[in-house]
């Protein structure tokens, strides 16, 4: 019944939950949750989600797991502040096998803020990047652990790509010649309404 109710949600508001370590759990982490307690919400589609909003959330870490990404197709809105022990936005699941130039596309998602996060590290997976075709306003303020960078391709999609921590010597021209001028580790403020971008292009 449950899960129903929520495969209707179109807004989700979370604030102030001190208890909640992880927003959405990951399929291997069910079991172990339902005998610990812990108030994590269940893998599952959310089609009609269009808004999500974290904020003040003291003990969560990570928001959702990385093959969550493809069941929220209506998302437009994701706005995450003053969570300080946030890690990771999409957290790469235990047994998953990093894949090479892996892709996660928000074919809906215009406006994306991540403020006040002093422990977030990357928005997704060490070496996965994400694109936003309909990104209308980016704004990154205050995360200075953060190792995903942001730049625009030659027909305007926003991109991110999350730093890997050891690439072998062609990996690493490959990457120097895609993301060395992304924005890494600074303050965003960009809107698609402003004359003057904020963030690189990059071909």
């Amino acid at each position: 019944m449950m899960a129903s109710s929520l495969s209707h949600l179109e807004d989700l508001f979370i604030e102030r939950c001190e208890e909640i370590e992880r927003l959405i759990l990951a399929k291997d982490q069910v079991s172990s949750s339902s005998s610990n307690g812990d108030t994590s919400l269940q893998p599952m589609s959310f089609p009609n989600l269009t808004q999500i909003v974290v904020t003040n959330c003291k003990n969560l870490n990570s928001l959702f797991p990385f093959r969550f990404a493809h069941v929220l197709p209506k998302l437009e809105s994701l706005i995450v502040k003053r969570n300080y022990k946030l890690e990771q936005v999409f957290e790469l699941e235990e047994k998953v096998e990093v894949v090479a130039k892996e892709e996660m596309k928000f074919d809906k998602l215009k406006w994306l803020s991540l403020e006040e996060l002093p422990g977030l590290i990357h928005f997704c997976p060490k070496g996965y990047h994400s694109v936003f075709p309909e990104m209308m306003q980016l704004k990154v303020r205050d995360c200075p652990k953060l190792t995903t960078g942001f730049f625009i391709d030659s027909q305007e999609f926003v991109h991110c790509k999350t730093k890997a921590p050891q690439m072998v010597e062609q990996d690493a021209v490959e990457e120097s010649t895609t993301v060395q001028n992304a924005i890494f580790n600074e303050n965003i403020d960009w809107s698609r309404w402003l004359r003057e971008s904020q963030l690189p292009h990059i071909t």
